[in-house]
């Protein structure tokens, strides 16, 4: 089935949307083999650019968020069945892009090896409350001591779906227990390490703007690129993609200083 880039696209807010067609077109310059997948309940927002898409319909979102329980389900049902239609995968954030090849994503992924972004360490003080619970992940009982690993990119083979498919039943039972938004990445990482698998860091040439300060200055210039491509073809796009700056300028930093929050 091949390998496949992919990103989960969905939300009121349509930045999620263009911020995945942002990465995709800088992937096609950088990456111009890229086979390019998309779940989204905007899939118009990609008609006309070589990225295949799933649509997400508002019955599939509430099903995949546990009845609009929890909106981090529908990353991690949506993961699942994007590697349904591949051999491995590579996924990132809508807010994440890349700012070289990263051609080479697939090479450390195995059926007993995983990418994420990177290890974060012990989990949150609000995990301390699973102790006692015998809440399960697989066979493994759950403490709230184990690694979180943050799950912004992602690398995993469809030999992992079994592992997955663990990760977010035990999600849906935790979501009652911890009053946190990361049970996702923290089930999944947990997941990906059990039974003599493992994961490391990506250790690609990948930025984000996954801060309050970041985002607000990534909306106006993501804003900014699709006003002002419109006309052109798709290649044209993603050169200029390419050589668009979305990451911000001390000046920039200077115009947010009011941000508490970088």
């Amino acid at each position: 089935m091949g390998d496949r880039l992919g990103y989960i696209a969905f939300g009121e807010d349509e930045l999620y949307a263009r911020g995945a067609l942002f990465s995709a077109l800088r992937l096609l310059h950088f990456c111009p083999d890229a086979k390019i997948k998309v779940l989204t309940d905007r899939p118009k927002i990609f008609s006309g650019y070589p990225v295949e898409t799933i649509e997400l319909t508002a019955a599939r979102m509430r099903e995949m968020s546990f009845g609009d329980r929890y909106l981090f389900g529908i990353k991690a049902a949506g993961i699942i069945q994007l590697l349904q239609d591949c051999d491995r995968l590579f996924f990132m954030d809508t807010d994440m892009y890349t700012v070289g090849d990263i051609s080479r994503c697939f090479k450390k992924i195995s059926p007993t090896h995983s990418v994420m972004r990177k290890c974060e360490g012990r989990p949150k003080k609000e995990y301390r409350s699973l102790a006692g619970k015998g809440l399960k992940l697989g066979d493994q009982v759950l403490t709230g001591e184990e690694p979180m690993w943050n799950s912004g990119v992602l690398g995993v083979h469809s030999a992992n779906i079994p592992a997955l498919t663990d990760a977010y039943h035990a999600i849906e039972r935790m979501i009652g227990v911890v009053k946190v938004h990361t049970p996702e990445q923290f089930c999944i990482g947990i997941a990906l390490s059990q039974g003599g698998r493992s994961i490391s860091g990506h250790w690609l040439p990948i930025r984000n703007y996954n801060t309050r300060g970041r985002k607000l200055f990534a909306r106006q210039r993501i804003d900014a690129f699709f006003q002002r491509i419109g006309q052109l073809g798709v290649r044209e796009q993603a050169e200029q993609a390419a050589r668009y700056r979305v990451w911000r300028a001390p000046t920039d930093l200077f115009m947010q200083r009011g941000i508490w929050h970088f």
